[in-house]
């Protein structure tokens, strides 16, 4: 396990926020209308966040971070993003549903997004993971860093080529987001479903 230097990755979607470097962390400030979702109904899509980004390999790996949103409205969230060599993507956030309640919340987006609610969460802050096993992707969350529990597992037609860890802020007038304890492995979780 590794430790990532969040501040010395490349940004993205620079135009759609700002960042603040601090010791030990990452804050990303979105701004207003800050989504990527492609709706199920043919909706127009968007796809506008501010993040860093993390280039991985085609070897299975793990990548995990502590994420701590200033939540305020609706989706406003924090999220690590899955990003291919084509259009497809994958998103697990910490996000703030419209009744004020907070959990963790995944979408994968191939032609159009299949979008998931996750368990609540209480608390101010979030551990998410992200792992390629090889075959498959898998995301868990966690409240400690030590047990993870499984959210989501499933396929994208291309390669993931890299990780952004994004704020967004759909429909508010932004969302800040402090990112800690970055890591990544050079290996998958070898059970899903077992905590580990």
């Amino acid at each position: 396990m590794r430790r990532i230097d969040l501040s010395s990755l490349p940004q993205v979607g620079e135009d759609f926020g700002q960042f603040e470097a601090r010791p030990d962390a990452l804050v990303i400030h979105a701004g207003p209308g800050t989504d990527a979702f492609v709706p199920p109904d043919g909706s127009p899509g968007t796809d506008r966040l501010p993040g860093v980004r993390l280039p991985v390999s085609a070897s299975p790996w793990a990548v995990s971070t502590y994420v701590e949103p200033t939540f305020r409205a609706a989706f406003d969230a924090g999220a690590l993003v899955l990003r291919t060599k084509g259009a497809a993507w994958a998103k697990l956030a910490f996000e703030r549903a419209p009744d004020g309640r907070v959990m963790a919340v995944s979408v994968v987006t191939r032609d159009r997004s299949d979008d998931a609610n996750g368990p609540l969460v209480e608390g101010r802050g979030l551990w998410l993971r992200a792992a390629w096993t090889g075959q498959a992707h898998a995301f868990h969350i966690s409240t400690d860093g030590n047990r993870w529990d499984f959210v989501r597992f499933f396929s994208l037609p291309d390669p993931v080529v890299a990780i952004d860890f994004i704020a967004q802020s759909p429909t508010g007038t932004g969302c800040s987001v402090i990112f800690t304890k970055a890591r990544i492995a050079d290996t998958a979780p070898q059970d899903l479903r077992d905590g580990s």
